[in-house]
């Protein structure tokens, strides 16, 4: 896979790689379809993720042939709640399983997913879903986190829904696992100008850091190449190989380590779902666990490990 983006990957020296790193950008490349697709379709039982949470003991695994069956069924529960391409879609998922099953479906849509901290309060979500005009929502069960996004909604009519995700949903919400259940994994790839592909944007994330309130980032379907620098040479990760980056989805580090430059390389990857604050004891527990070849994390999480 890797080679059709990057036909030269060996190189003598900095200066080498800096005067000849080339990637090749296909006229119509898609992550989702070119990607997790093409993985599938060249072996479908090819590991893409291991996921652990605190409440099992075992590591749940994933084949890129699962991947594109789950995207699928969730490109026709969107397309079904009425997201077609262009529309935003906020993402407040953690690290459960379903923040890569909405990345990838949204992808194939067209639509344009915004990933989000699961520690936004309500006056950080007002300002989300009106500067992106947010459609829909998906987020986790959480009682605390819930209350916020309901809050925020109640000041912005334009989103349209909000599913959830987890076991405790509360009477009259909609189920965003049960509500996947009921679609097909036949999905009907777009065609013509409705096919999303390199420079349609795919990716809104809000920076921090800045001076006022965050700025949005727009990437597009080129992002994805843009990161095979990252996996490869920085985290050198493997093909088969397990690697973890330490993140959760509402932040950009998540694009860089967790999905799209890893997936190219074919790596697995390693996600520790945690409940409440970071523990640096459980996570050692759980990269022992998973035995990973390779690992990224923020400075901060190193020094407590």
């Amino acid at each position: 896979m890797l080679e059709k983006y990057l036909p030269r990957q060996e190189f003598s020296s900095y200066e080498d790689f800096r005067a000849n790193y080339r990637v090749c950008i296909p006229e119509h490349f898609n992550f989702a379809y070119d990607i997790v697709d093409g993985w599938a379709e060249l072996q479908d039982d090819k590991p893409a993720l291991a996921w652990i949470d605190d409440h099992q003991a075992e590591i749940s695994r994933y084949s890129f042939g699962d991947m594109k069956r789950l995207s699928n069924q969730a490109a026709n529960l969107f397309k079904a709640h009425g997201i077609v391409k262009g529309d935003t879609v906020l993402l407040l998922l953690k690290q459960r399983v379903e923040i890569w099953i909405c990345l990838l479906a949204l992808h194939k849509i067209g639509a344009i997913a915004i990933p989000a901290s699961f520690q936004l309060k309500s006056k950080d979500l007002v300002y989300r879903f009106q500067a992106a005009s947010v459609k829909m929502v998906i987020s986790i069960d959480d009682p605390e986190l819930l209350a916020n996004v309901d809050a925020a909604h109640a000041e912005c009519p334009g989103v349209q829904e909000i599913l959830l995700v987890g076991k405790n949903i509360p009477p009259g919400r909609v189920d965003f696992r049960k509500e996947l259940a009921k679609f097909s994994a036949d999905w009907q790839k777009p065609a013509g100008k409705d096919y999303p592909c390199l420079h349609d944007p795919m990716l809104i994330y809000f920076s921090s850091g800045t001076s006022g309130m965050p700025k949005m980032v727009l990437h597009d379907h080129t992002y994805p190449l843009g990161h095979i620098v990252t996996a490869k040479y920085w985290q050198c990760v493997e093909d088969g190989g397990l690697h973890m980056t330490a993140v959760d989805s509402g932040w950009a580090k998540f694009g860089w380590g967790k999905i799209y430059g890893q997936w190219i390389c074919g790596a697995v990857i390693a996600a520790y779902d945690f409940d409440g604050h970071f523990l640096a004891e459980k996570l050692l527990a759980v990269m022992q666990k998973f035995r990973l070849t390779t690992f990224c994390a923020p400075p901060t999480v190193y020094r407590f490990l």
